[in-house]
């Protein structure tokens, strides 16, 4: 199983008001919207290929600008990463899905070194 999101993930949402100081405008979080978008898809890419599930992140009403944000500020040691309440949210997510997985995940063992 893997962590992604079946739709990209926005940390930002609609509002960006709140990272003006941090010089981040509407443009720039589109075009790292935009990233995200590429890097998602390749983590989707690579889970299905391995027969991973990929597990969607719902952070609605909880992005960066809201009140109660899952995301760690762009000053945090982790920008755009989940905070404490986002990696509850995301274990809970995959619990989740594990719950609803029928076949386990393959089993990768280390192979030795000659």
């Amino acid at each position: 199983m893997i962590t992604n999101q079946n739709r990209p993930y926005n940390p930002f949402g609609e509002n960006v008001d709140c990272l003006k100081e941090q010089n981040i405008t509407p443009a720039k979080a589109k075009v790292l919207k935009s990233r995200l978008e590429e890097l998602n898809s390749v983590l989707r890419q690579g889970a299905q290929t391995f027969n991973f599930t990929a597990v969607p992140q719902h952070f609605d009403g909880h992005r960066l600008c809201s009140d109660q944000p899952f995301v760690q500020g762009p000053d945090a040691n982790a920008p755009l990463h989940p905070n404490a309440a986002g990696e509850l949210a995301v274990a809970l997510a995959d619990q989740q899905a594990l719950s609803r997985t029928r076949t386990p995940a393959p089993i990768l063992t280390a192979q030795p070194t000659p």
